[in-house]
């Protein structure tokens, strides 16, 4: 682990807002020893989902690839669930950073910028098979309960309203984000299946995908879309 990814984690954990929504008080340990060992307890997580199933992962197998006592572990997450969680809001943060890349200045046609965004995603799925993990298979009674998985719905969606309302204007439609987060389900729901099914989101799967986004939002926002002055 670089010493620009250590840093990364620890400022994305302790200044983050969601983070200490999504883990209360679990990510001010600010001294230099209880920084490393809460690395050393992310990176054992992230290596160990690499070969296994993450419902199959322990704390104590975290805290042994980690090399950190169990007792010590407690200090910084309560469960491995939390763990799990920890690394999913890393994830979540790495993933808007790439999809802020995508422009819809760049595209004439909402649909163009929205299979840019699905193309983005999948990019990030296929470059790091840990990331479509951590999304699709964090189905512990611990992780349904928490509302982190609505909290990154609802940010993409707005991510995606955002870049459109800039770009263009867009129908009067009271509840054009609830239309937008329906379309984002939709596809979001096929890669899904296509990472259930295959291990991965192929490309196939994510034409299917794109394919049943547009023609969703196609019944809620012109063909073409007037470009703001």
């Amino acid at each position: 682990m670089t010493k620009q990814y250590e840093d990364k984690i620890e400022d994305v954990l302790v200044d983050s807002e969601l983070a200490k929504k999504l883990v209360p008080n679990k990510f001010k340990f600010t001294s230099q020893q209880g920084r490393v060992r809460r690395q050393k307890l992310l990176m054992g997580a992230k290596t160990l989902s690499e070969t296994r199933a993450i419902k199959d992962i322990s704390l104590a197998d975290v805290c042994e690839e980690a090399g950190i006592p169990r007792a010590s572990a407690y200090h910084f997450f309560p469960n491995v669930e939390a763990i799990f969680l920890a690394l999913r809001f890393l994830n979540a943060i790495e993933t808007f950073e790439s999809l802020n890349t995508v422009n819809a200045d760049d595209y004439n046609r909402w649909q163009a910028y929205l299979t840019g965004l699905m193309e983005k995603v999948a990019s990030i799925f296929r470059e790091d098979p840990l990331k479509a993990k951590l999304v699709y298979e964090t189905n512990t009674p611990d992780f349904e309960g928490d509302s982190f998985g609505t909290q990154i719905d609802d940010q993409i969606v707005e991510l995606f309203y955002n870049q459109l309302s800039v770009r263009y204007v867009l129908p009067e439609l009271k509840d054009i984000k609830d239309v937008l987060l329906i379309g984002y389900s939709i596809a979001n729901g096929v890669f899904m299946l296509s990472y259930r099914l295959e291990g991965s989101v192929t490309e196939h799967y994510l034409q299917e995908a794109i394919t049943a986004a547009i023609a969703y939002l196609r019944c809620y926002l012109p063909e073409k879309l007037p470009l703001k002055k």
